[in-house]
């Protein structure tokens, strides 16, 4: 049996910048993110005499399950690329998440990936190192969704709070941030109810108006390298507003507006965006270490960690 496990990404400016239309346009993008103490999971396990092995079946289990003889017919489209560009025989496949992942601009859908990309690599004694298997990811996510961006499979594999640089034609550069933040002040994810599909967003994306986002992300740099915290949220808040311009979709519909309007005018929140593309998910907000977020039941909120480990599988 082959266990993985990987981090989700919570992206705090740059969103966009890392799609393969912008950086062909523009040569380059850049966002800042980190890994926070949430995971996804997957199993990979082949019977000796069972349904595998002998009945030659699959057998999938997610939110769904599923029981075929052949990979066209299975409908998970994350599990089917995988086990088709590999070739893998009928085997158990498990996936779980420590949040409502559908959706949720954690990159669930990439963390997954890697996952299974990483378990099967190693169940089939292949040597791909971490970018190896980001690159791979990437590749075979944009089957199923050719607006993704590059930085979700480097965001999750790669673990802490990061920098990181897009390029034409390079691979990714990644820089480590201080951690010192995390330390200072608490960062809550707020689950707004709404899934949502990412590709629907990133294709209504004008990455023209998405090209200010470059020197928002400097801007946190040099906060975040001097400590200047106070400015580091005013640049937070400042690029969610531009966030939000870049498509009517990102934050459409009464129930997104209100929370928002609801973070925004709550004292003790320093910051706040909705995470990923937008459109639904998760809201980040960022208060003091004494301040609590208040919210009414039907949105549900959990305290985040910094995780610092990165993507990895384990035969048992």
């Amino acid at each position: 049996m082959i266990i993985s496990k990987c981090p989700l990404r919570v992206s705090l400016c740059g969103g966009s910048t890392d799609s393969p239309a912008f950086i062909r346009r523009f040569k380059r993008g850049k966002v800042i993110s980190f890994t926070p103490t949430l995971y996804t999971y997957s199993t990979l396990h082949k019977d000796v005499n069972g349904f595998n092995n002998f009945d030659k079946q699959y057998l999938l289990s997610y939110s769904n399950f599923e029981k075929c003889s052949d990979i066209s017919s299975i409908r998970n489209e994350l599990i089917k690329e995988v086990l088709d560009f590999f070739n893998v025989p009928p085997l158990k496949v498990t996936l779980g998440a420590d949040v409502f992942s559908l959706g949720s601009g954690l990159a669930s859908s990439s963390s997954y990936i890697l996952n299974l990309v990483s378990g099967i690599s190693t169940l089939q004694g292949l040597n791909l190192n971490l970018n190896d298997i980001c690159r791979l990811s990437f590749c075979l996510e944009s089957k199923i969704n050719p607006f993704n961006g590059y930085q979700d499979p480097y965001g999750c594999a790669f673990g802490g709070f990061k920098l990181i640089e897009f390029h034409e034609a390079e691979a990714p550069h990644i820089t480590h941030l201080p951690t010192d933040i995390f330390n200072e002040f608490n960062f809550y994810l707020i689950y707004t109810n709404i899934q949502r599909r990412s590709e629907t967003i990133l294709k209504s994306i004008d990455i023209t108006k998405s090209y200010p986002l470059l020197e928002e992300v400097d801007a946190l740099y040099k906060y975040l390298i001097e400590s200047d915290y106070i400015n580091f949220f005013k640049t937070l808040n400042h690029s969610w507003e531009i966030k939000k311009n870049i498509s009517p979709k990102i934050i459409e519909g009464d129930v997104l507006k209100r929370l928002d309007k609801a973070l925004a005018s709550n004292k003790g929140v320093l910051a706040h965006k909705l995470c990923g593309a937008g459109g639904g998910g998760y809201f980040l907000a960022i208060t003091g270490k004494s301040e609590e977020i208040k919210l009414d039941k039907n949105h549900p909120y959990i305290k985040i960690q910094l995780e610092t480990s990165n993507l990895f599988s384990q035969m048992i």
